[in-house]
């Protein structure tokens, strides 16, 4: 099962006569947005990589170096967008969140016993 760091959905809203009077009822879900198709995402992470690196482009930040391009190109093309589907059902889906809680038992060992009490001195010779 996967875990969703989004917040559960909102409790629907309560029937005629139920609640409070005066209180204001919930604002709506905000729309999920719509996945772009891969070609699409991916012609876009371009635009965005050849805007943050290529000086003359519009809109230009001067943020990746070449390498950095190299780096980024590579992960993208042979790691992100192989899964670039599942993440895509992730995001579009909520998840059933798994919550699972433990209850732990620490036992601590009791303090030392005192020491002995220390034997008389021996009588002066």
């Amino acid at each position: 099962r996967a875990v969703s760091n989004r917040a559960p959905p909102p409790p629907p809203p309560p029937a005629e006569g139920d609640g409070e009077e005066g209180e204001a009822p919930p604002p709506p879900a905000e729309p999920k947005p719509t996945p772009k198709p891969m070609p699409e995402a991916f012609e876009f992470c371009k635009k965005l990589v050849l805007q943050h690196s290529l000086k003359g482009v519009e809109g230009h930040v001067d943020l990746f170096s070449h390498s950095d391009v190299q780096l980024f190109t590579n992960y993208i093309t042979t790691s992100y967008m192989h899964h670039y589907k599942l993440y895509q059902y992730v995001a579009a889906h909520d998840q059933e969140l798994d919550k699972h809680s433990v209850t732990l038992f620490v036992n601590t060992a009791f303090p030392p016993p005192p020491p002995p009490p220390l034997p008389p001195p021996p009588p002066p010779p």
